[in-house]
């Protein structure tokens, strides 16, 4: 498989988002980017509670293995909605207002 070293490596993904999304209705897609909005505040705390359990760590040499690999999961987790999240924000054109809870 050939790889443009001149894309960015989720520039085919937001490509495929960008079809997804693609004539999905207004008040839908402004739902979904809701959703999405509440995922992705929910895994920025996730990603930033795995970092500091890693940093906290550093004295533990046994658990530093498996907690940069929750960190890593949670970091990627966390791009991944990022990325979802602008895509609908894109496609809807604004930052809908999310009701608490």
């Amino acid at each position: 498989m050939a790889s443009n070293n001149d894309e960015s490596p989720g520039a085919g993904l937001k490509c495929n988002l960008e079809h997804i999304f693609e004539g999905v209705a207004q008040p839908v897609l402004e739902r979904l980017t809701i959703d999405a909005i509440r995922e992705y505040r929910a895994s920025v705390a996730l990603a930033e509670s795995a970092r500091l359990q890693r940093v906290a760590a550093e004295a533990c040499p046994e658990r530093q293995g498996e907690l940069q690999r929750i960190y890593e999961h949670a970091e990627t987790e966390h791009r991944a909605r990022q990325l979802v999240l602008n895509n609908l924000l894109n496609r809807l054109g604004y930052v809908p207002k999310v009701p608490a809870g």
